[in-house]
């Protein structure tokens, strides 16, 4: 979430002791070809709001759901430019990026991985 940094109560990483700052991470969005799953209900909404490029610009997931396609490592909608990590398709985006909590043990661990991965 963009306006994370905003909140004087943002979650703290506990092993690095930073603030999470998730448009200066991403990790979350280089979880894996298959990882971010899309519910049937994205796909419905995306078509009803004239999004079929979205829709177009999914794959084979896990638990035979869709699931967004990667590009250079990520997600083809996480934007790198100038240093951040943005979502193209914030306002629109997935209801699993919606429920993605910054500071969750997935949030946690993902980050782990992505400073292991240097």
């Amino acid at each position: 979430d963009p306006d994370l940094t905003r909140h004087v109560d943002a979650p703290v990483d506990p092993d690095t002791g930073e603030p999470l700052d998730c448009t200066r991470c991403g990790a979350c969005c280089e979880s894996g070809e298959g990882n971010i799953l899309i519910p049937a209900e994205d796909l419905l909404r995306w078509r009803r709001l004239g999004r079929q490029d979205l829709v177009d610009a999914t794959v084979d997931g896990h638990f035979d759901e869709r699931a967004f396609a990667f590009s250079e490592g990520a997600c083809v909608h996480l934007d790198r430019g100038e240093g951040r990590s943005l979502c193209r398709i914030y306002e629109v985006r997935g209801t699993t990026c919606v429920a993605f909590q910054a500071g969750s043990w997935q949030c946690l661990e993902f980050r782990r991985d992505k400073r292991r991965a240097g």
